[in-house]
């Protein structure tokens, strides 16, 4: 079930030449090359503390309107905090206890409130090592908080896999996912092997609508949004303003999947 995407992302103490690699996939000309060698994408660096998705996500949010209290990196986890269930305490309480990797900061955490502890630590007070990274619950409750999608450019995976989306899911019992329009607010991320997160720009905005990527980009993770502007080329845009029931479907399963402990 969905719960698979609920998995931390874990750690990796990469050797120096595993890092120099990381370093050169994250450049921009790798991360455009990834991207159909758009001139238009551009890369944000963020600093490496295990805050780096959630400072990701509240860089993009200051862009137009300026910082504001309710999507710093703090509030951000606090949001994360109070969605855990006892569900998925008990899912990460089996996972450390069968040494998956990347469990290892739940030693001592014995309750729901001691995981909610946790989870709100930032990486920039305690270290990289002492908080827990962003994972595949953490984005989706923030997408779901604060209406946004966020397409994510994954190096730990390969072909069409390496494109991760996660969407806003509708009000109330279904979870599906909602209809995407061009007004969607959309932040692009890039995921290195060793799962460090900066934010990609296009034409040198954060914080995107969804519009505002051409086909060749919304394509790449498996959406067909008319574009604000129609591509040179006259390429049709697609006619229909978000993907199909069935597209939607595959997708949720395809971003489980990948934000699956490997």
């Amino acid at each position: 079930g969905r719960l698979a995407a609920a998995m931390p992302r874990k750690a990796v103490q990469p050797t120096p030449r595993q890092g120099s690699l990381d370093r050169l996939m994250s450049s921009k000309s790798a991360v455009r090359a990834r991207l159909g060698n758009d001139e238009k994408v551009d890369v944000d660096y963020i600093e490496a503390c295990g805050d780096c998705f959630y400072m990701a996500v509240e860089n993009a949010l200051s862009e137009s309107e300026g910082w504001q209290p309710w999507y710093a990196v703090a509030a951000m986890r606090e949001v994360v905090a109070s969605h855990l269930t006892e569900e998925i305490f008990q899912m990460y309480t089996l996972l450390h206890a069968q040494r998956a990797e990347g469990f290892d900061w739940m030693q001592g955490v014995d309750s729901l409130e001691a995981l909610r502890k946790r989870i709100r630590l930032r990486g920039q007070q305690v270290g990289a090592g002492k908080c827990v990274w962003a994972d595949g619950f953490a984005m989706e409750t923030l997408a779901n908080h604060y209406r946004l999608l966020f397409l994510v450019v994954d190096e730990r995976f390969s072909g069409a896999q390496k494109f991760t989306r996660i969407s806003p899911s509708s009000a109330g019992p279904s979870q599906d996912e909602v209809p995407l329009g061009r007004e969607q607010g959309t932040i692009l991320l890039h995921a290195s092997q060793r799962e460090h997160m900066n934010l990609i720009r296009y034409a040198g905005k954060k914080l995107v609508s969804l519009g505002d990527l051409p086909t060749h980009l919304q394509k790449l993770w498996g959406i067909a949004v008319p574009p604000w502007h129609r591509s040179p080329t006259g390429a049709s845009p697609g006619a229909s303003a978000g993907a199909g029931a069935g597209d939607r479907k595959s997708t949720r399963l395809n971003s489980s999947h990948q934000l699956h402990l490997v």
